[in-house]
């Protein structure tokens, strides 16, 4: 599974092209450490060449070296608390990982993972970098893994649109910034939290499947350490040759509305995941075989929706319109 592009606008986006101060950097190294025995393991044998890159002041080493590293696995529930709250993001992902790994600890490893590493070292979101995490793990399987790639096309966009309407409500815009240093014009682009997917055919079937187990294996939690729990029955195929086209629509609460997308739809509002032109636009629809008249009536619906918005560039400014 390839991420798209958008998977990297979250907040660390925004961050400045500095690099952060060395306490603030030091702060984040303190956090991998408290999440990763590995790390602390080689920041204690050699600091420099484990934070290599960091340009941290020799002082600031001594301090965090000097402290007893027994400290840093005090609190032993830590990752199992935080490895939780993922998982229940992305749970229908994480459940058929499980079921591919046979072992929580496939899911822990996350922890040690360059994905989590470079996620809080860059202030990114932890969720984000999960769906990246999950994204390979699935990938290593290959066509075993199609199932779980499918579910997690669709979780992890709901997980990115969530974010993104954070980021709005904070003033920061990924597109906004992106049109910075665009040419002067008008652009049509996605409204902060809505998204157009394109996923396998039956992956919205499989999700059921998954949840429905889920629910059931709730019921009754202690049934997991016996040999006859209860197992989900086969897996329903998916069709990666007819894929479903969904809307997705995130609310302020975290909630996202998921609603069935024509084609002709859908070609409209994935070209605006990115800022277009109209010249874009219509160089998409001729692509596909479309009808570029009927595209303008679509994209008004689109706008008078909330799905869609303009922006204008003038002189580098960017402007609602």
């Amino acid at each position: 599974m390839s991420l798209p592009p958008a998977f990297t606008d979250d907040r660390g986006c925004f961050e400045e092209d500095a690099p952060p101060s060395g306490y603030v950097a030091l702060q984040r190294i303190v956090v991998r450490m408290l999440f990763d025995p590995a790390f602390v393991d080689r920041v204690y044998a050699d600091p420099r060449r484990a934070l290599e890159g960091l340009e941290l002041d020799p002082s600031l080493v001594e301090q965090l070296v000097a402290n007893d590293r027994r400290l840093w696995n005090a609190d032993r529930l830590r990752r199992t608390r935080a490895l939780n709250v993922l998982m229940e993001e992305l749970k229908v992902s994480s459940a058929l990982a499980l079921l591919r790994e046979e072992r929580v600890a496939a899911l822990d490893l996350f922890f040690s993972s360059d994905a989590f590493h470079a996620a809080v070292q860059r202030r990114r979101y932890l969720a984000l970098a999960f769906v990246e995490f999950l994204a390979e793990l699935f990938g290593r399987h290959g066509a075993a893994g199609a199932h779980g790639s499918a579910v997690l096309a669709l979780e992890g966009a709901m997980a990115w649109c969530r974010r993104e309407v954070r980021e709005a409500r904070r003033g920061r815009d990924a597109d906004t910034a992106r049109l910075a240093g665009a040419a002067d014009g008008r652009y049509f682009a996605r409204v902060p939290g809505r998204r157009a997917v394109s996923v396998p055919g039956g992956t919205i079937l499989l999700v059921q499947h998954i949840e429905r187990w889920l629910f059931e294996a709730s019921l009754l939690p202690a049934l997991s350490v016996c040999a006859d729990a209860p197992r989900p029955d086969p897996l329903p195929p998916i069709d990666p040759e007819h894929n479903e086209l969904w809307l997705l629509e995130s609310a302020a609460d975290g909630k996202v509305d998921i609603s069935a997308l024509d084609p002709a739809w859908h070609a409209v509002a994935a070209q605006c995941e990115r800022p277009s032109t109209r010249a874009d636009v219509e160089a998409r629809i001729l692509r596909d075989g479309g009808d570029p008249k009927r595209t303008w009536d679509r994209a008004e619906a689109l706008l008078d929706a909330g799905i869609l918005r303009r922006l204008r560039v003038h002189d580098g400014v960017v402007t609602p319109c």
